[in-house]
């Protein structure tokens, strides 16, 4: 098989969620690793649920972990796809369609066929490379991976994460967190509204102040990063067609450089959006149900798989706007970047795709890559 081959025929397998059942190309990737002669693990996580780890190398000293996710986002109105089914790829042009092309079981094909064609090779450090369940549809069972010891950072002195870049090193990628505002109201027959108060009209209120915050905070910039983001994404108000809804939920998706990366900064902004809204309305009410932050990724630019990523593909440093499993290995203890075939660009939309001549660069670089850090 080539890795045109491999990815057409990962793409196959429906692993779109939720809910999700990524298992049979758990065992399909399980197998046929097996069948190289590559020592691998079905790693089951959850009914119908998998990760699969596989080692060269085993025991002669920390090297590399290669990892990305076989999972992918639902397909969506299967009317907007013109070129194939999300399911059914097909090449055509020089591209590979279907689902998951570009995000990610293509940059997985090419992990693959870069064991396939150095496996036979004499290993001086172990090389570690895993399929995760999870990253895209819910569940993030990577963590389990590391809490379970199945790598570990005297394992895997460093990684990389395959996840589309168009092979840019991402040594840099912004914190994800959120936030929920309840806005309250007073429930009344929807033909005396005067009797009550529309919290779905007051959320328009918050929505207004929110979108002056976001011009404020972007005056605080990243190199690499850019500025922090806070979207709304998601409301939830009222019971019935008839009454004045007494409560409107407003969920806020945010994007957070370095220094803006904290629990209690987002709680903050949140709280000062009420108070600006209730000095324009004294019948505004809302309150913070909660708000959440995860950590953002900065692997130095001297760090050592840095310095070997631009040896190998003579290119600068870049940083990325979403968040990927890289964090969770660097947090484990094993510093990783992100650098992959395809573009994000493709990703999660109708007729997603990757290109041949990524998929093959893609070979190229992790063949060089594992040759420079394991061999």
């Amino acid at each position: 098989m080539t890795v045109i081959d491999i990815a057409k025929s990962m793409i196959a397998f429906d692993t779109s969620g939720p809910p999700t059942k990524e298992m049979p190309l758990a065992k399909w990737i399980h197998d046929y690793l097996t069948d190289m002669g590559v020592d691998a693990e079905l790693h089951e996580v959850a009914p119908d649920r998998a990760n699969v780890i596989a080692e060269l190398g085993a025991g002669k000293g920390a090297g590399l972990v290669l990892s990305g996710h076989i999972d992918v986002v639902l397909a969506g109105d299967l009317d907007l796809w013109k070129v194939s089914g999300p399911f059914n790829p097909v090449v055509r042009d020089g591209k590979v369609y279907g689902r998951g092309a570009a995000d990610m079981k293509g940059p997985d094909a090419s992990i693959i066929q870069a064991v396939k064609e150095l496996r036979d090779r004499e290993f001086k450090r172990q090389l570690t490379v895993v399929f995760t369940a999870g990253e895209d549809t819910g569940g993030w069972f990577v963590s389990k991976i590391l809490e379970e010891g199945k790598v570990t950072p005297g394992e895997a002195r460093y990684g990389v994460v395959a996840e589309p870049t168009l092979m840019e090193i991402v040594r840099c990628h912004k914190a994800s967190g959120g936030a929920l505002v309840d806005v309250r109201g007073k429930a009344a027959h929807s033909s005396t509204p005067e009797v009550g108060i529309n919290a779905i009209s007051k959320s328009a209120i918050f929505l207004d102040e929110l979108l002056k915050l976001q011009e404020e905070i972007k005056v605080d910039t990243h190199s690499l990063m850019g500025f922090t983001t806070i979207e709304p994404t998601l409301m939830k108000g009222g019971l019935k067609g008839n009454i004045i809804p007494e409560s409107c939920e407003v969920s806020m998706n945010c994007r957070m450089i370095p220094q803006h990366a904290k629990s209690e900064t987002i709680e903050g902004w949140m709280n000062e959006v009420i108070r600006r809204c209730k000095e324009r309305d004294d019948q505004f009410s809302a309150n913070v149900v909660r708000a959440r932050s995860g950590a953002p990724l900065d692997i130095p630019e001297e760090h050592e798989i840095v310095r070997i990523m631009k040896d190998i593909l003579h290119t600068e440093t870049a940083g990325a706007p979403y968040m990927t499993e890289a964090i969770t290995y660097t947090r484990a203890g094993i510093p990783t970047i992100v650098c992959g075939p395809g573009s994000i660009d493709q990703a999660h939309g109708p007729d997603e795709y990757i290109t041949v001549e990524q998929l093959e660069k893609g070979v190229q670089v992790f063949k060089s890559l594992i040759e420079k850090t394991c061999l």
